[in-house]
């Protein structure tokens, strides 16, 4: 009898030590794997830090204004052809992922001369932003139905609902950016000079002719959001349209002085010094790789 409890002891006594063993070799193991996750997120901030560090170097070097606040602005295409996704976005989407299409005057994705409605989705699809815009009619409450049935065609036609609004000319007055709130717009564009971001709770975006010679210095000195006006399709009766031309959008892409931006990136992005970004990065950098060394 001893002897079989003897056995059953020692039996027990090494399961016991196997499975200690085997907990040991668990907790070992994801010691280990712990360990090189840490070490491997370590590298990557310290290689991090080393490249803002340069860069910051690199800009302390420059004239102050490079690390200035960055000019940004907004790419938008008025009255988009049917050409206008095999042979304007293809130049675009080499430097800028989204931009604004504004669908003018009545005219719906897939109206003769016009953007197809696949054309048309697939830019949605891929971020873009659809703009509407209708001849400013001198009754309030006429513009609005206006504005209502065009809004309804277009949601018949294709899946999309706008929340930016195109205004022809002048400033967006407190009246109109109510009205276009209850329409579900957000933002307008204007041409009007204004140096509030918002009026009411709608955003402000200012436009500028994207080929004037002056265009760098008029986004650059706005206290507003900006948007540079493309016009596709061209009237030549009206000469204050800005009128596209392939060469005119190669030099404004070409620029490096402006930072384009899809428009909820402008709106709702800060803008900050490339100095000042690197020096809060660089300071969040040592708090995570001391949180991970504690």
């Amino acid at each position: 009898m001893r002897k079989v409890f003897w056995i059953l002891g020692c039996i027990i006594l090494a399961a016991g030590l196997y499975a200690m063993d085997c907990w040991q070799g668990y907790h070992q193991e994801m010691a280990s794997q712990q360990l090189k996750q840490d070490n491997a997120e370590i590298q990557k901030l310290i290689n991090e830090k080393a490249q803002l560090e340069n860069e910051k170097g690199q800009a302390q070097q420059e004239p102050a204004s490079q690390t200035s606040e960055t000019t940004r602005a907004v790419l938008c295409f008025l009255s988009p052809n049917e050409a206008f996704y095999t042979e304007i976005y293809p130049i675009v989407s080499n430097t800028v992922d989204t931009g604004i299409l504004v669908l003018e005057n009545g005219k719906l994705p897939g109206d003769t001369d016009y953007i197809s409605t696949q054309d048309f989705s697939t830019l949605m699809d891929r971020g873009w932003t659809c703009a509407v815009s209708l001849e400013r009619d001198a009754d309030n409450a006429q513009w609005q139905t206006n504005i209502e049935n065009y809004l309804a065609a277009l949601s018949n036609r294709v899946s999309t609902t706008p929340t930016v609004y195109y205004l022809t000319s002048g400033n967006c007055s407190e009246t109109d950016a109510q009205m276009l709130k209850t329409l579900g717009f957000e933002t307008v564009l204007c041409h009007g000079q204004q140096t509030a971001k918002t009026v009411g709770d709608i955003n402000i975006v200012e436009l500028f002719g994207y080929n004037d010679s002056n265009v760098q210095t008029s986004v650059s000195e706005s206290e507003s959001n900006c948007a540079l006006e493309i016009r596709v399709s061209w009237d030549s009766s009206d000469p204050a349209r800005v009128r596209y031309t392939e060469t005119a959008l190669h030099n404004l892409l070409d620029n490096t002085t402006i930072a384009f931006q899809g428009l909820d990136d402008m709106i709702h992005g800060q803008t900050v010094t490339q100095t000042q970004n690197a020096d809060e990065r660089i300071s969040e950098i040592n708090e995570q790789i001391a949180s991970i060394y504690h």
